[in-house]
């Protein structure tokens, strides 16, 4: 997934060429790498969402399990 993302578009379209057999244009090429940098980005902002809920079912299930949930203000914004 890491290579993924730094893939180029023309790298891309090589890969899908050479793995599906299949000729792939730019723009569809160029489509689909942002639609998985968009999905990417969700899933990374939902993760840190369900952090702390995550963390308190962590502590529920398991009464001497330490959670410390840390924070930092940063321009007046507190960033958990």
């Amino acid at each position: 997934m890491k290579r993924g993302i730094s893939m180029s578009v023309p790298t891309i379209q090589g890969t899908v060429e050479k793995d599906h057999e299949d000729e792939v244009v730019y723009w569809k090429a160029w489509m689909a790498k942002q639609k998985i940098l968009k999905w990417l980005m969700v899933t990374y902002k939902k993760s840190f969402q369900n952090l702390f809920r995550m963390l308190m079912a962590i502590k529920d299930l398991n009464p001497r399990a330490i959670v410390t949930w840390d924070y930092k203000i940063v321009d007046n914004i507190k960033i958990k």
